[in-house]
């Protein structure tokens, strides 16, 4: 007899607008369809009987018909395999009027799918192999009830799991109104395995003997996302639940003290540590300005090395002492004046918003007066 296997996924949020990208945001939508593809054929190659999508396949209750297609290409690819597709809706894309879950004839000649498209039917048996699954659909983006205690038992299947998409509740880290799972409820489910949706992160959260896990988003959703990037590859008949790593995307935060950077060209060689095209970096600056980077233009420096990353995103919270920079023993009247003039207008202010422009000036005009050529 095949080993019953599956690979269970969540949080592909097709459809999803990626503003934070900029030019980079059509990129990553068609990038995503790339990755449910992946998935598909890793379905295929690994021989499952069944590809299990907990919650949020859209990134809205309402996608276009273009993604809604792009997906069924993957239904019918999978169906040429054997392999059912079996959908529970999420937090965004939710069972509502008129969302896209409630068109069953958009969906009804796929054979192979099978969603939980309806509050009543809250459980799918399969005979061959025994199993059966259970859900509960979110009608709503938050809901107070737990999705996976309640369950009329099919004590006829060999199998038994729960797709559900919600929190696991971890105190002072989880909300206690999103889907609520406590970790006694995962214990005492006695089931084979629990496919949660929900959380973007790779976790394993099994209680006793039932294995239960967040796959996590398949490729990176969010800007600060990490564990990200995987599914996982169940084998019912061995128990064995393994994350395979499928996304390409990747995020990190670096944050870098200024105050013993000399040149702009440090900054840029600690910026371009590690760079790799698919990487989301996030560079804070950090700490007080010396005399080497006064006046450096961040937004050009960015625009400069961004092509080293997929994206990149520099925060400057640097801290400029001009006193403590300045030496206007060897300075010219001229400079001499135009800092006196600058300082005068920073005192006379009437908002942050204008004293950060004075010193902004006061900053970018003394490195010019001091030959700095090399301003970015």
């Amino acid at each position: 007899m095949d080993d019953i296997k599956f690979i269970h996924t969540a949080d592909i949020h097709l459809g999803r607008k990626f503003n934070y990208l900029g030019d980079k945001s059509q990129d990553a939508r068609e990038h995503l369809f790339d990755i449910l593809k992946k998935i598909s054929q890793l379905a295929i190659d690994n021989k499952v009987k069944f590809l299990l999508i907990s919650g949020d396949l859209f990134d809205s209750a309402n996608p276009d018909l273009y993604t809604v297609g792009k997906f069924l290409d993957n239904v019918s690819y999978l169906g040429t395999h054997k392999i059912k597709v079996i959908v529970l809706p999420g937090t965004h894309d939710f069972l509502k009027e008129n969302s896209v879950y409630m068109n069953k004839s958009l969906f009804s000649t796929y054979k192979n799918l099978y969603i939980f498209d309806d509050i009543t039917k809250t459980s799918l048996t399969f005979q061959s192999p025994s199993i059966t699954f259970y859900a509960y659909p979110p009608i709503a983006n938050k809901m107070e009830i737990s999705p996976i205690v309640g369950f009329n038992r099919d004590d006829s299947s060999k199998y038994h799991i729960i797709m559900a998409h919600g929190s696991v509740q971890i105190k002072g880290k989880s909300d206690p109104s999103d889907s609520p799972i406590e970790l006694e409820e995962i214990k005492n489910s006695d089931v084979s395995y629990i496919a949660l949706g929900h959380w973007h992160q790779n976790l394993d959260f099994t209680q006793g003997n039932v294995p239960c896990f967040y796959s996590g988003s398949p490729e990176l959703i969010d800007i600060d996302q990490e564990k990200s990037g995987f599914v996982m590859l169940g084998n019912l008949t061995k128990g064995t639940y393994i994350p395979i790593k499928v996304g390409e995307r990747y995020f990190d935060k670096l944050d870098i003290p200024v105050s013993e950077i000399t040149s702009p060209e440090k900054i840029v060689e600690k910026i371009l540590s590690g760079a790799n095209i698919n990487l989301i970096r996030e560079v804070n600056l950090i700490g007080k300005k010396g005399k080497g980077i006064i006046g450096v233009n961040f937004n050009l420096l960015k625009d400069q090395i961004e092509k080293y990353f997929y994206h990149i995103t520099i925060h400057d919270k640097t801290i400029v002492d001009i006193d403590s920079i300045m030496d206007l023993t060897s300075a010219s009247s001229v400079d001499r004046e135009y800092i006196s003039i600058l300082k005068g207008l920073i005192e006379k202010s009437k908002n942050e918003e204008e004293a950060s422009m004075y010193k902004e000036a006061l900053e970018i005009g003394y490195a010019l007066l001091n030959g700095r050529s090399d301003i970015l």
